[in-house]
């Protein structure tokens, strides 16, 4: 397996085991078998005791039934053991190995994780972090506990893979999940559960999705945005002027008539019309018309649906009153037919919004538009929502025939490509941005341009 798949793996995973060589002193198969149909998506092995050789023996299991599963084998700091163990990569603790003389040992194809126990530890540049411990633990006793302060510093920080570790079990994960946690590391609530498979089934729906999600309407929610629909009757009361700290707000007007307080201006828009408020940006909206407004709205990155749902006080999903404003941020308003036009043949494309959370295309295609062949993005979210006519799109080797209404969410990680069925308008949202609309940019002006650098990784099947 290559770095790609091995990134492609990470960013889908959500659900993280950390196991000893021996749990109860029994052989592990049957414990991780059960544990893997039950959603694991990565398995650590971490047994500090083991001479070098019996190491690598007791890993034999683990390599075989990650395999058989397709999940993630990680090795717990043994760096120079990981190509014997056949691991997909090494997991270092701050005491460990450090970061670079891990990553140097295992090569640019093996996955480095890093421990973070602290907001000041949410730094570096391994390919995923644990953060933890969240709540007291008897696995890791020398740690202290971080609390969901912990974890709301690493779901406003990190934009890579992270797992929330300690204490978290059937009884603690939907605060963890609420308050935005990318995924969870669990020891004890599998490895001691009755029935593994069941205990890790239900943790594993208590996480968000990693697979494309195709709506009409319903919400989709991702630790990369939140696509939400919303719909406001005319005299319903406004919504009061408020800020976030640290995401972006997005507004696109599918119909009717919506008026936005920004910043310090009001602004009225139709149906094709796109509002942005960055972080600090107080913004409102109400409906200023005699018909129902209806709107696609997104939170980039994903860190104000769960906690509203959750029902955790607004400040706890990142949001405040009008005084928490800066007057620095600008708003960013599209008009029906606005925005930078990025043109080839048989498609024009308006950048409707372009941000580090997130980038917004709207795209006008003929039938002849060839689309995108079969890439994956490992850090960012690529999202469509038809506006007019029909896209066909591959995602995981299943077709989807998308018209008018649909949207589909991609997550990090999902192999995919698509094309348009005869004339069509629709969405592209990538999010967060890793600069895509100047990626297209530069792909448009004949440009010489290294995919890669801007999270696209283009395959040759899909």
């Amino acid at each position: 397996m290559d770095g790609t798949h091995r990134r492609a793996k990470l960013a889908r995973s959500r659900l993280y085991l950390v196991l000893e060589a021996q749990p109860h002193g029994r052989d592990p198969s049957a414990l991780l078998d059960a544990a893997l149909r039950g959603g694991v998506d990565i398995v650590q092995l971490r047994d500090k005791q083991l001479p070098d050789d019996e190491l690598v023996r007791a890993a034999e299991p683990f390599r075989r039934l990650c395999d058989a599963h397709g999940a993630l084998f990680v090795l717990n700091d043994r760096p120079d053991l990981v190509e014997r163990c056949g691991a997909d990569g090494v997991h270092v603790g701050r005491g460990d190995t450090p970061l670079a003389d891990a990553r140097r040992v295992v090569g640019a194809d093996r996955i480095v994780g890093l421990s973070a126990t602290t907001p000041e530890e949410l730094a570096g540049d391994p390919d995923y972090f644990g953060v933890g411990a969240i709540y007291g633990t008897p696995t890791k006793p020398e740690s202290d506990a971080g609390g969901l302060a912990l974890v709301r510093a690493a779901r406003d920080t990190l934009r890579i893979p992270w797992f929330a570790i300690g204490g978290i079990d059937a009884e603690t994960i939907a605060d963890v999940a609420g308050s935005g946690a990318y995924g969870v590391a669990i020891v004890r609530a599998v490895r001691d559960a009755n029935n593994p498979e069941g205990a890790a089934r239900e943790l594993r729906a208590q996480l968000t999705a990693s697979r494309a999600v195709v709506t009409r309407g319903e919400e989709v929610l991702l630790p990369q945005i939140d696509w939400l629909f919303g719909a406001w009757a005319p005299g319903r009361r406004p919504v009061a002027p408020h800020t976030h700290a640290a995401h972006t707000d997005v507004f696109y007007v599918l119909g009717g008539t919506m008026e936005f307080r920004v910043g310090d201006g009001t602004v009225r828009v139709p149906a094709g019309s796109c509002v942005a408020a960055p972080p600090l940006l107080v913004h409102g909206f109400r409906n200023p018309g005699d018909e129902d407004a209806r709107f696609l709205n997104l939170h980039a990155p994903g860190v104000w649906a769960r906690g509203q749902n959750h029902g955790l006080p607004p400040e706890l999903y990142d949001t405040f009153g009008a005084d928490r404003a800066s007057t620095r941020p600008r708003p960013i308003v599209s008009a029906t037919g606005d925005g930078d036009r990025l043109t080839k043949e048989h498609r024009l494309a308006l950048v409707k919004v372009q941000q580090p959370d997130l980038d917004v295309l709207e795209y006008f295609v003929d039938g002849e538009y060839d689309g995108a062949g079969a890439h994956v993005h490992l850090r960012h979210a690529d999202c469509f929502h038809v506006l007019e006519g029909e896209l066909e799109l591959v995602a995981d080797g299943e077709t989807v025939h998308a018209e008018a209404g649909t949207s589909v969410v991609i997550p990090p990680g999902v192999v995919h490509a698509f094309t348009s069925v005869g004339r069509a308008r629709f969405l592209n949202v990538h999010a967060p941005s890793c600069g895509f609309a100047e990626y297209l940019r530069q792909v448009d002006a004949g440009d010489d341009v290294d995919p890669a650098v801007y999270d696209v990784v283009e395959l040759n099947h899909a």
